[in-house]
């Protein structure tokens, strides 16, 4: 994980998170993406990498924000960033040019210039199982939630098919062979709420990966008993 809280429980102002090791650009959008894929987001969103540096750029340090304003652009190149996440995306329309004059291309361009990434997942974490949406349902109380319009995404964009996630945390032996799946992603995230467990382990998955990682799971009866499944349609 990117952060100890969940992208969209953070506050409107902006928290640094260093990286254990440098990774790739391209290494950290496939996590991001695996861990709220873009195929689940409306289709008038703009979801995912929006400011990508000449390659090889090299992600040491991000910024968790809310929203990209000038002072944050400002704190993220002052503080040595190499990647801006927030969860709104700045760019909505399509700019037809990069100049110094209005703001949202004058962040732009300053980004480009100070070689910042920038990645935003918004309705795609809103979309997700315990996301925002289900975040904000609890509020409510205890109730049933069904999908107003279930999702007919495409595939996600790195070929997988399916997430599975399971409550509670997973045996140390089990993690490692579920992990070691070629086609699968692999993400353990802490619980909010009441009568949940304290973690819930996400798999971003190929078809193929799927049948594996369900036969992995079955060893254990009570864990499988914690599986969920969610398809991305095409």
């Amino acid at each position: 994980m990117l952060c100890a809280r969940p992208l969209w429980l953070l506050a409107a102002s902006p928290r640094w998170s260093p990286l254990r090791l440098v990774m790739d650009l391209s290494s950290v959008v496939s996590r991001l993406d695996a861990l709220a894929p873009p195929a689940l987001a409306e289709s008038w969103d703009n979801v995912g990498l929006l400011v990508e540096p000449t390659p090889p750029h090299q992600v040491r340090r991000i910024l968790l924000t809310n929203d990209v304003t000038e002072e944050v652009l400002e704190e993220a190149l002052g503080g040595g960033a190499h990647l801006l996440l927030s969860y709104h995306p700045p760019i909505f329309k399509p700019l037809k040019r990069l100049t110094c004059g209005p703001w949202k291309e004058r962040l732009m361009v300053r980004a480009l210039e100070g070689r910042l990434a920038v990645y935003s997942p918004h309705t795609a974490c809103d979309a997700l199982a315990n996301g925002v949406n289900a975040w904000l349902g609890r509020a409510l109380g205890p109730c049933v939630s069904v999908p107003l319009r279930p999702s007919t995404a495409l595939s996600h964009p790195g070929g997988y098919s399916h997430v599975l996630e399971v409550r509670g945390d997973l045996p140390e032996a089990m993690l490692s062979r579920v992990s070691a799946l070629q086609g699968a992603c692999v993400r353990t995230y802490p619980l909010r709420g009441q009568d949940q467990g304290d973690a819930r382990v996400r798999l971003s998955c190929s078809q193929k990966a799927l049948l594996q990682a369900l036969a992995i799971l079955k060893e254990d009866p009570e864990v499988y008993k914690g599986v969920e499944l969610l398809a991305l349609q095409k």
